[in-house]
Parts: structure tokens; sequence; C-alpha cells
């Protein structure tokens, strides 16, 4: 009786673990995703960026490989779903007239490349598509026109006098 009873309740027992544990790692992900492009932005606004460029050291890929490093492995897991927009502006209220990053499913976000120059205040948008396996949690979470759970970070900040 008990092997029949636990034969009924084991998929949704099982199906909720999975759910969880799902979960838990789209949020690792965001978090991961958050630290490592602060990281990354962190070299544009102290200038290590800006004097990279001029020597054509530096570029948008150099950039994408920097949040990959910072994020422990788990991007690149998606490294070809990862997309990033850097713009500069001159002041913060220069900034109220964004587009938008995702619409109706898709990513339609720009993906410029402008670290600007010295005291600029720069945004820095990186968009994550994570795939969500266990159906449910498509439902739920899923933003993407494939299911997948849309993770954005974004730094915004005026670059220092250097």
């Amino acid at each position: 009786m008990t092997a029949i009873e636990f034969a009924l309740v084991a998929p949704v027992l099982f199906g909720i673990l999975l759910a969880i544990m799902e979960l838990g790692l789209s949020m690792l992900v965001e978090v991961l995703l958050d630290n490592a492009v602060a990281e990354a932005a962190r070299q544009i606004r102290t200038g290590q960026v800006h004097f990279a460029q001029e020597n054509g050291d530096y570029n948008k890929t150099k950039f994408k490989n920097v949040i990959l490093e910072n994020g422990t492995g788990l991007l690149k897991a998606v490294e070809d779903k990862i997309f990033i927009d850097v713009e500069a502006f001159d002041d913060f209220g220069d900034i109220r007239d964004y587009k938008p990053l995702v619409k109706d499913g898709a990513v339609v976000m720009e993906q410029n490349w402008n670290p600007g120059q010295a005291s600029d205040v720069v945004i820095v948008q990186v968009v994550c598509s994570w795939p969500m396996i266990s159906s449910r949690m498509v439902g739920i979470f899923g933003q993407a026109e494939d299911g997948s759970r849309i993770l954005v970070a974004t730094e915004i900040f005026r670059n220092e006098p250097f």
C-alpha cells in the first residue's frame, strides 16, 4: 500500500523539487550576472577601458569576456544568449528617453558600445536569456519567446574624471 501511495505522490513531489532547484539556480545566475556586470562596469568607470581602447586593446567582445569570467562559469553556458548595451550621456536626465530591452518575448535592445569619456554618465545594460526546463517554471517565469527567463543587470554611473 505504501508503495502505491508513494507512486501517486512521487511525481508531484519530484516536480516541486525540480521547480525549487530550477528557480534557485536562475536566481543564483541573476545574482552572479549582477556582480559580474558591476565588476566589468568598474573598469569603464575608472577609465581602464578608455585607455585600453586608445591602444586598441579593448572592445565590446573583451567587455563580454570580462563578464563571462566574473560569472564563475555559469554564464558561459549561455554565452550566445547574452546581450550588451553600453551608452554614454552628458547628464543623468538624458537617460529617461531610453529604449525597451524586451518586446513580445524577444530581446530587442540595441547593442551599442560607447563607454564615454571622463565625467560622462554611462548606462551598462546586460540581458541574459536563461533557459527554464520545467514546464511549470516556464509558464510562471518564462518571459522570452522560447520560454527562457530574462535576466537583466543594469549599472548607471558617472565616469571618474580620469
